[in-house]
């Protein structure tokens, strides 16, 4: 029998859960530069993976030209069929298969809600390669290994 999460109530005020959100982002820029330091030396890069950052934001704290931007999203798809998509791959290993359909839902319509406006942000700051995942995935993911080591 399966374990069904919905959504969690909280008593923070959005302010509040913005402020944490903006420290942490700080924390993770800061610890960021120190590596950035560390490796560059050796020759290492660092790939930083973070969902909760907008495209613009992401330009601010990381948009130096040593840097290789990449944005992955999900805008040529329909939120339906992005949860039928997350459905079809459900296993027991899956973080969404204990999620309830309501909560599912809602991500995806904000997925791709979001995954639109990045697109066209990436348009306009040009240092920021916006990649689609919507459909084939597997072969985009080997696409961008491809183009960093062309980059590199």
């Amino acid at each position: 029998m399966a374990l069904e999460f919905t959504e969690m109530k909280t008593d923070l005020n959005i302010e509040k859960i913005e402020e944490i959100r903006k420290t942490i982002q700080e924390m993770v820029r800061s610890l960021f530069l120190s590596m950035q330091k560390d490796t560059q030396r050796d020759g290492i890069g660092i790939i930083l993976d973070d969902s909760s950052l907008d495209v613009q934001k992401c330009n601010e704290l990381y948009g130096g030209e040593d840097n290789i931007i990449y944005c992955l999203g999900t805008s040529k798809i329909t939120p339906k069929e992005m949860e039928q998509k997350i459905r079809e791959h459900d296993t027991i290993h899956d973080w969404s298969l204990y999620i309830s359909s309501k909560f599912i839902s809602s991500l995806c319509k904000n997925s791709v809600r979001d995954s639109k406006e990045n697109r066209k942000k990436c348009m306009r700051l040009k240092n920021i390669k916006y990649i689609d995942t919507s459909h084939n995935r597997e072969e985009v993911l080997d696409e961008i290994v491809e183009d960093l080591k062309n980059q590199i």
